[in-house]
């Protein structure tokens, strides 16, 4: 299997020098954080970068009056600062779009992990999205261009937690400004066929889920944000290829710098000495079941990863003069579902939708070595509060036997539940509540079960 993935690695990997060279020099650096992404029923957005909130509710006039629309007032606009009298809308038109994101996390630690003495914590991200779509300006038919500079602060609650994964995923230390993504992506064949190369966050093309996948507007937890198992890895220069034959069938295959290094565009890793690349396939299977109130819509997603890594294989550090052994390329194989259940309306996105997720590596050379995680959504469950939603999930994350056999017996399992409730306060506005119950953090069994709250407010500007 791993002279395959070689063998199919190789490709793209010079398809990836190729094309990225130029974009590379632009990104300034890198963070190890899972990119906000929309909820997607469809299946969709595993080939689109993050994407707005959904529309704003438009105030318009009787039908026997001519005049124009109001403008909407502060609480109907769709982002805070409105449409800057219309040179938002004129920009977009001519193909320049931006978003702007503010994230506020508040959590603390109420009982069990490390510690509960001062265990409050706020973290805060700032996100600008720009989009520059080329065939809008009548240069590149099919292209665009995103770019995703970011900036946060960050005092993790994690630090009195002691979990596995981080309780609030998008609390990753302090940085003023960087360059999370930058990344070019050509449409061909009627978007059968899409190209994007760049400094990629392959979290962005792979292990997607319309119900768990964005730590911004759904779950807070890590583990219920991604396969942590499989990804996050390390962002750096790379390229991927997404295929779509047919609605219902699509590929996606991809490479990135193996030895990437956080807030480092990668030049360097990637053009000079040993080039090593992640590999990544996945295979989407994307279906409609039918029922009374419409199309249920889910998508199934089964993918393979090829790690270049050489790694050490664990032993017993007082096991004798036995000689050291390493592996070189470690492969992980992964599954992510979701799937519309009910639906409320057939014009709306409201109802229920589930989850699941599972993955695992080489336990000889990795410490965590099975993964799984399910869970539920609902959208409008409360009567006249159709935006809201409400969702809850649960994950495992299992430590490799042999790490347990030959280095630490108590080192085990890790379990979490987490319950939250997004209330759209305004079409700019969400606040979240949320509360997890993480079940031996850190997998260690001496270590207290945890109780964590949090709260989220996001701001759409």
């Amino acid at each position: 299997m791993t002279a395959v993935i070689r063998k199919a690695v190789g490709p793209i990997a010079i398809l990836s020098l190729v094309c990225i060279g130029v974009l590379g020099t632009a990104a300034g650096a890198n963070a190890q954080q899972q990119p906000a992404s929309p909820g997607d029923p469809a299946g969709t957005a595993a080939a689109q970068p993050p994407a707005e909130d959904p529309a704003e509710p438009v105030a318009t006039p009787p039908a026997e009056d001519n005049r124009p629309a109001a403008t909407p007032s502060i609480w109907e606009r769709k982002r805070l600062t409105g449409d800057w009298g219309g040179v938002r809308t004129e920009l977009e038109d001519r193909g320049l779009k931006f978003g702007l994101y503010y994230n506020h996390f508040y959590g603390v630690n109420t009982r069990g992990g490390l510690d509960t003495t001062n265990a409050q914590r706020n973290s805060a991200t700032m996100d600008l999205h720009i989009f520059v779509d080329f065939e809008k300006m009548g240069l590149i038919p099919g292209g665009e261009l995103f770019v995703w500079p970011k900036g946060h602060f960050s005092r993790n609650v994690n630090r009195k937690v002691g979990a596995l994964g981080e309780p609030f995923d998008d609390a990753d230390g302090d940085k003023s400004i960087y360059i999370d993504v930058l990344q070019y992506e050509q449409k061909m064949l009627d978007n059968k066929l899409r190209l994007r190369v760049g400094y990629l966050d392959q979290q962005m093309a792979f292990d997607r889920n319309a119900y768990a996948n964005s730590e911004d507007r759904q779950f807070f937890n890590t583990f219920l944000d991604n396969n942590n198992v499989i990804v996050p890895l390390k962002i750096g220069l790379g390229a991927v290829l997404f295929v779509d034959p047919v609605d219902w069938l699509g590929f996606t295959v991809g490479a990135s710098d193996g030895d990437a290094r956080i807030f480092n565009p990668g030049l360097d890793t990637t053009f000079h000495g040993p080039a090593t690349f992640f590999g990544f396939f996945q295979t989407d299977f994307r279906l409609k079941l039918p029922s009374p109130r419409g199309d249920l819509p889910g998508t199934y997603r089964f993918g393979v990863l090829y790690d270049p890594g050489t790694k050490e294989t664990f032993r017993d550090p007082l096991g004798g003069l036995a000689a050291q052994v390493f592996e070189t390329g470690d492969v992980g194989y992964y599954v992510s579902f979701d799937q519309m259940v009910y639906r409320e309306n057939p014009d709306d996105e409201q109802g229920l939708g589930a989850f699941f997720r599972w993955g695992t590596r080489d336990g000889d050379v990795n410490r965590l070595e099975m993964f799984w995680s399910g869970g539920v959504q609902y959208a409008g469950l409360v009567p006249q509060r159709d935006q809201d939603v409400v969702g809850f999930g649960f994950y495992s994350v299992h430590s490799s036997d042999r790490y347990r056999r030959e280095i630490n017996p108590d080192f085990l399992r890790e379990a979490g539940y987490e319950l939250y409730y997004k209330i759209q306060v305004t079409p700019w506005l969400t606040i979240t509540p949320d509360m997890q119950y993480i079940a031996t953090p850190g997998a260690l069994q001496d270590t207290d079960d945890a109780f964590v709250l949090g709260l989220r407010a996001r701001v759409i500007f």
